[in-house]
């Protein structure tokens, strides 16, 4: 039946996110025709779970978990033949005997095995071998080792080789991954949900984002969008909420985190909740008017372009959903708002304030925002990423006879 399929979702973890949203629906789009095997790293994912969360149909889906790999071959650089042979078989079980393998990383990409490969960059965090974090070879290390260096810059060639197609899923991903990969990768955004109902909205300010703890990893300043609007209610009190909503680890360390967070928002009215379910989310989304993103803030993204949003998928539902969006102008964000149009995008906390005060006191204003905002959500879409990934995907599989994705079979449901 049709073509057989490899997914590979990379990023691992206990939780559902953005890559496994991609995956389920890639799967999705390519089983109605082909033989669909999604690989992951999440231990308690099943089809049922990934379906429900997805919003997708998995029934002609296989899931299979797969441990993280050894990168390295134990046999040294010195002898490259058979370096370069050993290198080939890490994770060759994901590609090998395939039609199309599609890898979903921000990690290394194995080497692909297909007759036809196909890559996803959600954000390079490594670097090709003697490539320095920002950008450009590190000359005096390659000086230092020229013959590992000729080697293995050739392998890392070699492995990208294998990928006919290359995508990243922003403007910023693709520019950190022509630095740091070296290669060009052609923009495909993610597929986001943009089915929302019309509902009447409501005084409220929102903002979406997992609670985690100062130096681990890519936070979301909840902090200091609560220290924002005590501001605005010290300035002149509100009958606007401020709703901060988002995941909490369940671990003693978070759990102190969340308590902090929930004295200082008590002191301005602002409202925290945790693991909200998805239609509980989705509802917010829909009566919400304001939405605030700080992903980043504080960070120089040209330092650490890790530490900020590299696309924004909560941004884009929130937009679809009505939200006006007041996010930083950082990673992916000034890719989806248009500054003025369809939402605001600031660098200071003052900033922040003064344009969700302006959107507070101009009714007006805010109605022509949000119909904006309903309007370029729409260039995220599932539909639009079927369009622009899966089209392409087949085209490069199968040539002449490349199809359309079948969109009445994608699913609308919220994620």
């Amino acid at each position: 039946m049709g073509l057989r399929i490899s997914i590979y979702n990379e990023p691992a973890g206990s939780g559902i996110g953005g890559s496994e949203f991609v995956a389920a629906l890639l799967a999705e789009a390519l089983a109605g025709d082909h033989q669909v095997v999604l690989f992951h790293r999440v231990p308690s994912l099943t089809v049922e779970k990934l379906a429900a969360n997805s919003g997708t149909r998995l029934d002609n889906v296989r899931l299979q978990y797969v441990d993280k790999p050894n990168s390295q071959p134990q046999v040294s650089p010195l002898n490259p033949r058979a370096h370069y042979r050993e290198l080939q078989k890490i994770q060759a079980e994901l590609s090998e005997g395939y039609d199309i393998f599609v890898a979903i990383v921000h990690d290394v990409p194995p080497f692909s095995h297909a007759k036809k490969g196909a890559l996803i960059v959600l954000f390079p965090t490594p670097t090709a071998p003697y490539v320095k974090p920002e950008g450009g070879v590190d000359a005096k290390l390659a000086l230092k080792r020229p013959g590992k260096y000729v080697y293995q810059s050739w392998a890392w060639k070699k492995r990208m080789e294998g990928y006919g197609l290359k995508t990243a899923i922003s403007e910023f991903s693709s520019l950190w991954t022509k630095r740091r990969w070296g290669i060009d990768c052609k923009i495909v955004y993610p597929p986001v949900n943009t089915s929302f109902n019309h509902v009447e909205k409501e005084k409220i300010i929102l903002s979406v984002g997992r609670f985690a703890l100062r130096g681990h990893g890519h936070r979301k300043n909840q902090e200091e969008m609560i220290e924002t609007y005590a501001r605005m209610q010290s300035e002149r009190p509100l009958d606007w909420k401020y709703f901060c909503v988002g995941g909490l680890a369940a671990t003693p360390a978070h759990e102190v985190y969340f308590e902090e967070l929930s004295t200082l928002a008590a002191k301005s009215g602002a409202a925290l909740a945790t693991n909200q379910s998805h239609e509980e989310l989705k509802r917010l989304y829909e009566r919400a008017s304001i939405f605030w993103h700080a992903s980043g803030y504080g960070e120089d993204q040209n330092l650490q372009p890790t530490l900020v949003e590299h696309f924004g998928i909560s941004t884009v539902e929130a937009m679809a959903a009505g939200c006006v969006p007041v996010v930083i102008n950082k990673g992916g964000q000034p890719e989806i708002v248009e500054h003025e149009v369809s939402g605001f995008v600031w660098e200071t906390l003052d900033q922040l304030k003064d344009y969700t005060t302006r959107l507070i006191s101009d009714d007006d204003l805010r109605l022509r925002m949000s119909a904006a905002a309903r309007k370029r959500a729409q260039t995220f879409s599932r539909e639009m990423f079927l369009k622009n990934f899966v089209g392409r995907l087949l085209g490069t599989a199968v040539g002449a006879q490349a199809q359309e994705p079948h969109l009445d079979r994608v699913s609308t449901a919220t994620r």
